[in-house]
Formats: structure tokens, C-alpha cells, sequence
């Protein structure tokens, strides 16, 4: 519907596409193999396994070219921006995590988990540590007063392991990389080494490290001196994000009710020539998109449209809730993976495309997993019922459907 209104029809039309077709396909068909035999299921998680160990290692061994500026050597052509990476391994974790909970794919479920951190960790993408803390909560929570110790250690853990995760990224991200390569008096300008070029476009970086190198008033208090040991201070102070949510969330009011059209893409095309030029310099990427899931669908359809889309999430949420009794493992993997995803799309939006494709194909899968084992129980979930029974069903299988 938003294509008759759309600032550019052609774009709305092919984000339908990406991000409402080829999903709710893929949906569908992951719903169906996750009700598959259980031979064919353990294929995909072998699948999906091996796939992460392949990434795990490549973001060990070429950790320094996943940088988005640098040039990628061989196959790393085809490895994908470090946001999208990390987003991608977060939501691979609750399908390991359910392959944890069983005694005999343990190994390698905890394993995939483990993949899963080292290719997020590798990017360097800060929320990632916070958005995998908010799924391993969901994931750790206790369950009964006797896990409460064990949940409670296992949290206590996870947080301090998170703060020092998020500093180290800090660290490491702010970092000049180009120090000692600019320093040297050889450093020449040149057309056919890309890298020289590189060190050379980073040069005003080392005049901002000079200039925060000045002597600065030292910090009081301890959540001052853990702000500066951090970087968090720096961090904050370079992050344009505050600047591009304050200028898109400036745009909603033109078009409040039904936005602009429907698509990533559109909040740039409708607003992207109207971006103040100092916040271009200051991050490229803003003329890209809002940087946040939920403004960014404020920006493309409106009140309307972000009222559908919290509703549809909802919804998706209440059919893992409905099993939480019968198969509570699916339901905090379910709520995991939404929870995750939410979190780590609000400061960036990764659903799109690939992303999009990988969310709604896990949703499908654990809701189908979940829908046969229900089917089975003969538990009432709504819609996720088989057909009725044949008449040489058992009769203790009639008796559950129909007192259900």
C-alpha cells in the first residue's frame, strides 16, 4: 500500500521483496522443516555448525582485514560488513543453545556457541557484547528455586565479562592503527598501494589522538575512572549516533501517520540531501539509514506501520510463550532470539536482506519444532494443530483432541 504514496515507488516495491516475500518464504519453509524427521533436522544443525567454525576461523586468521575499509584478500571478498557479521552470529546462538540442552548434541551445541562469540567478538562491534548479554539472560535464567545459585553465578559472571568485552573493544577500536606507519619517514603517496593510501586518509585521526592526548582534568569518581580506563568517554564523544537519531527523529513530524514509503532505503532517499554537512564528515554512513530499527520504520510507514510491526513481534513472541510449559527450551531460545535482535538493532537496522532472511528462517524453525511436539502432546497452541487423526489412531490420541 505505501507504493502509491512512496517518495520512490521502485524501491518499496524491491524492499517488499527483501524484506516481506522472500522472509515469509523462507519462514514458511523452515516451519515445515523443523516438523521434518529428526535425521534430516540434525543435517541442518551440522549445516549451520560447520558454518560457523569456517567464520570463527576466518575472523582468527584475517582479523585484520574485517575492518570495512580494508582490502579483502581472496575469499575474504565475500565476507560480509562486521555489523551485519555479528548480528548474523547472534541469532545463531539460541539454535545452538537448543542443541545444548540435549545430552547428545551438547558438545556440539556449547561449541557453536563459542563460533558464535569469536566471530561476533572479532568484528569489534561494541553492542554486540550487550546484546549477547541480554540473550544469555534470557537463556541462563533461572528456572527453580534449586538453579538459582548456578543461574545467579553464571549472570554474575557474564556481566563482568561483558563490561571487560565492551572496554577491550573500546580499546581496540580507538586505537590509531596507522601510528607507527605514519611516523616513519618513508611513508610515500601512491596510486597502486591502496594501504599506503589508507594510512594516509587516516592522518587527521592522529591529530585528534594529539589533541585528546592534552592534559585533561583528572577524573573524581570510581564511574569516572572506569569511563576513562574503558575508552567509554572517547567513545561516546566520537559516536555520531545521538546526532543521526536526533536529525532523522527531527524528519518524522513532515509524515507521521504513513511515513514515506515502505523500505530501508527510503528515510535516505527522502532526507538523505538534507543532512547537515558536518555530520556527513563526521559518519559517512548517515545519508545510509536512521541507525535504529524502530525509527527507521517511524521514518518509512509511520505511527500505522510501527503499531503493525509491534504487533507482529508480539505476536511472534505469545507463540513461544505458549510453549513455554511443554517445551520450555524452545521458548527461551524464541524469546532469545527476538530479544537479541531488537537489542542489537537499536543503535543500527541489520534486517534487511540476509539478515532479515536469517531471523524469520530461525523463527520458522524452532516455532516448527515446537508446533509438532505440541501436535503430539496434544497440547492447544491455536493454529499450530495437525490435521485430525485417522480412525486407526490410538484411541488415548483421540481422547487428548478432544479434550482439547
Amino acid at each position: 500500500m505505501s507504493a502509491a504514496w512512496s517518495v520512490n515507488p521502485d524501491a518499496t516495491l524491491h524492499a517488499w521483496l527483501d524484506e516481506i516475500a522472500y522472509p515469509l518464504a523462507a519462514f514458511y519453509a523452515f516451519w515445515l522443516v523443523g516438523q521434518s524427521p529428526l535425521k534430516q533436522q540434525r543435517l541442518l544443525q551440522n549445516v549451520a555448525w560447520a558454518t560457523c567454525l569456517i567464520l570463527a576461523a576466518i575472523s582468527v586468521v584475517y582479523f585484520h582485514y574485517l575492518d570495512p575499509g580494508a582490502p579483502k584478500p581472496g575469499l575474504m571478498h565475500f565476507y560480509a560488513r562486521v555489523g551485519h557479521s555479528s548480528t548474523l552470529a547472534l541469532m545463531a546462538i539460541p539454535l545452538f543453545a537448543t542443541m545444548a540442552a540435549k545430552t547428545e548434541t551438547r558438545i556440539r551445541g556449547l561449541t557453536g556457541v563459542l563460533f558464535c562469540v569469536v566471530i561476533g567478538g572479532a568484528t569489534l562491534n561494541r553492542f554486540f557484547w550487550i546484546a549477547l548479554a541480554v540473550v544469555a539472560v534470557v537463556l541462563v535464567w533461572p528456572r527453580s528455586s534449586r538453579e538459582r545459585v548456578r543461574a545467579w553465578t553464571a549472570l554474575g559472571a557474564l556481566l563482568v565479562v561483558t563490561l571487560v568485552a565492551v572496554a577491550f573493544s573500546n580499546k581496540l577500536r580507538l586505537m590509531s592503527p596507522a601510528v607507527g606507519s605514519v611516523a616513519a619517514p618513508a611513508v610515500q603517496v601512491s596510486s597502486s598501494t591502496p594501504e599506503v593510501l589508507r594510512v594516509v586518509a587516516r592522518a587527521p585521526d592522529l591529530q585528534l589522538a594529539a589533541i585528546e592526548s592534552a592534559p585533561a582534568p583528572k577524573p573524581v569518581t570510581l564511574i569516572e575512572h572506569l569511563r576513562v580506563v574503558s575508552g567509554i568517554n572517547r567513545a561516546m564523544r566520537s559516536d555520531a549516533r545521538p546526532r543521526i537519531w536526533e536529525f532523522y527523529g527531527s524528519q518524522v513530524a513532515k509524515h507521521p501517520w504513513i511515513g514515506i514509503g515502505f523500505g530501508k532505503p527510503l528515510p535516505s532517499l527522502a532526507y538523505g540531501s538534507l543532512v547537515p554537512d558536518d555530520l556527513f564528515k563526521l559518519d559517512g554512513n548517515v545519508r545510509t539509514h536512521a541507525h535504529n530499527l524502530f525509527l527507521n520504520t517511524l521514518l518509512q510507514v509511520g505511527i500505522v506501520g510501527l503499531i503493525l510491526q509491534l504487533a507482529a513481534l508480539g505476536c511472534l513472541a505469545y507463540q513461544f510463550f505458549a510453549v513455554r510449559l511443554t517445551h520450555p527450551q524452545w521458548y527461551r531460545a524464541g524469546l532469545a532470539l527476538i530479544l537479541g535482535m531488537l537489542a542489537k538493532n537499536l543503535t543500527d537496522d541489520f534486517m534487511w536482506q540476509s539478515t532479515m532472511l536469517m531471523f524469520w528462517s530461525y523463527c520458522g524453525w524452532l516455532l516448527g519444532q515446537s508446533a509438532i511436539r505440541l501436535n503430539t502432546l496434544g497440547a492447544t497452541t491455536g493454529g499450530y494443530r495437525e490435521a485430525p487423526h485417522s480412525v486407526d489412531a490410538k484411541p488415548a490420541e483421540r481422547e487428548l483432541e478432544a479434550v482439547g
